[in-house]
């Protein structure tokens, strides 16, 4: 039988629908299209592994706006239009296959990660509950536990869930630490939690502590939460950007003796974004239970640090146990595809405040089953998949010697930095030193004084100034990205590259020479 001239037959007899969508068995058309498109994947990669290669197609975005526009056109394309399309991606987008992308906190996946990305879209399910989606949510089940394993949630049942990046995984982190800890906040919101504190004879305005060099995840989870930005304290750190567990308990108890909050969540970070800094935990958990505030920590950079051979490294983590939560995305220093984070908690009864009865989806009270009920959301890709065919293929100890690669390399790197003290100054280091290094250039005639880091207002003005134009001209010559940030105590502007641990030596040495170049040559027009 046919409709309009198409089939509705059955079992790949041919096209079944009207939609143009599938004219076609998609067999068919994935049979002819997918092999070109891996070969433009393969040739984007190859291209990256050449050392002449640009990490970025562009030198600015000005420039980028200027030169390529996206149509949206009204009528099919061909195949050939379509692998156009595909093909102005490759050629437009920044190349992290070269190994010289340090600009961020993520880089190139592996080839797993595009075959596990291959395998997501091509089931393409919802991870919202088992019934759609059984391996890939036994997969996030499993993953959930090594991880709980490994952070040591073993006294009580854990339990965690994929999260769409560790912004999102610190919200629902915030969320479930109030639901928790004021029940009313559930069925009332922030009314409730103030008419709570208020019958306590507390004061009515819950406070969240964070340190000065944490992520600004933090500041938006108050903001989705209800709480508002003053309702975030921030929390001095030493010179190493670790949060100081004394200024943090002098912090909490201000706030409850003057009556301008109740503190109830304590946000440790495990490798902050500048520095690359831990945040001391024993302490921390110590402080924490002193005011009965929820801990969260945010390992969403250096949470795989658990995975070191290295006990100094691995011992970072040490007190992570005494947590009520911990993010952690695998998307970054694992190199897993983006995205992939991960928000674990202690205790698994602790996310049912977040549960509601939607019985038209929710067809068991079991949690196991029924991921969404979780979470503040309902579509959930099954990212866990990922992470799970990673630890398939390259195990919990492949994972360590990854990360102490890049720790190797790390140091190697600042003893190359410090044998150039007329040229380079370096900046504040993680103690012990983690994958960010924070430099920029000196100015000709001076020699490496950043020990003492004593500047007066100008000379911090001309060194950022330096700094930033290091910056716009590595942009410019599109060989290597990096950032710049201030760092803390008011020092300026530094270089700041990451270092992930599939780099090459040869090419951070010759980003290192190429700052003291451009510093150099601007130093001299400065003059």
């Amino acid at each position: 039988m046919t409709v309009n001239g198409h089939s509705n037959g059955v079992n790949g007899a041919g096209p079944s629908t009207l939609s143009p969508l599938q004219v076609e068995p998609s067999s068919v058309e994935a049979a002819r299209i997918l092999p070109q498109a891996l070969e433009l994947v393969q040739n984007f990669i190859a291209s990256g592994e050449q050392p002449d290669t640009y990490v970025a197609p562009w030198g600015s975005i000005p420039d980028f706006r200027k030169a390529v526009s996206l149509s949206l056109p009204d009528k099919t394309a061909s195949d050939d239009a379509l692998l156009d399309a595909i093909k102005l991606v490759f050629d437009n987008s920044v190349n992290p296959w070269t190994g010289r992308f340090l600009d961020k906190l993520y880089a190139a996946p592996t080839p797993v990660g595009i075959a596990a990305d291959l395998v997501l879209s091509a089931v393409n399910a919802n991870a919202h509950v088992m019934s759609a989606s059984p391996v890939l949510s036994l997969a996030e089940e499993r993953c959930v536990e090594g991880l709980c394993e490994l952070f040591g949630f073993t006294e009580k049942k854990a339990d965690g869930l994929t999260m769409p990046g560790g912004s999102s995984a610190n919200t629902l982190a915030v969320q479930t630490a109030l639901a928790n800890l004021f029940p009313k906040f559930r069925t009332q919101g922030m009314l409730g939690v103030m008419q709570q504190l208020t019958e306590e004879k507390r004061a009515p305005r819950p406070l969240l502590f964070t340190s000065s060099q944490s992520h600004y995840s933090l500041d938006k989870a108050a903001i989705s939460s209800g709480l508002g930005l003053d309702s975030v304290v921030k929390v001095d750190c030493d010179d190493a950007g670790r949060m100081d567990p004394k200024a943090l308990d002098h912090a909490l108890t201000a706030a409850k003796e003057q009556g301008t909050g109740t503190p109830f969540l304590i946000n440790a970070t495990s490798g902050t974004t500048v520095l690359g800094s831990f945040d001391p935990l024993p302490e921390l958990s110590a402080v924490a239970r002193k005011h009965n505030c929820w801990l969260h920590i945010d390992g969403s950079w250096g949470g795989p640090i658990v995975f070191s051979h290295r006990q100094t490294y691995s011992d970072l983590m040490k007190g992570s146990h005494l947590a009520d939560s911990i993010t952690i995305n695998p998307h970054k220093l694992l190199n897993v595809p983006l995205q992939c984070s991960f928000l674990l908690v202690r205790d698994a009864d602790t996310l049912s405040a977040n549960s509601l009865d939607a019985a038209y989806l929710f067809h068991s009270k079991d949690r196991r089953e029924n991921a969404a009920m979780k979470t503040m959301g309902c579509g959930r890709r099954g990212d866990a998949l990922k992470f799970w065919l990673y630890w398939v293929r390259y195990g919990k100890n492949g994972f360590g010697a990854h990360v102490d690669a890049g720790l190797a390399l790390a140091i190697e790197l600042v003893e190359y930095i410090r044998s150039k003290p007329t040229e380079i100054e370096l900046g504040p280091l993680a103690d012990p030193l983690f994958l960010q290094i924070c430099f920029r250039p000196l100015q000709p005639g001076r020699v490496d004084d950043s020990a003492s880091w004593q500047l007066d207002a100008e000379e911090v003005k001309k060194r950022s100034a330096a700094t930033q134009h290091v910056y716009q001209e590595l942009k410019t010559r599109r060989m290597f990205a990096v950032d710049f940030a201030p760092l803390p105590n008011g020092i300026g502007d530094y270089i700041r590259l990451v270092v992930h641990p599939r780099t090459k030596m040869e090419d951070l040495k010759t980003l290192v020479d190429q700052v003291a170049e451009i510093g150099q040559s601007y130093w001299k027009q400065q003059a």
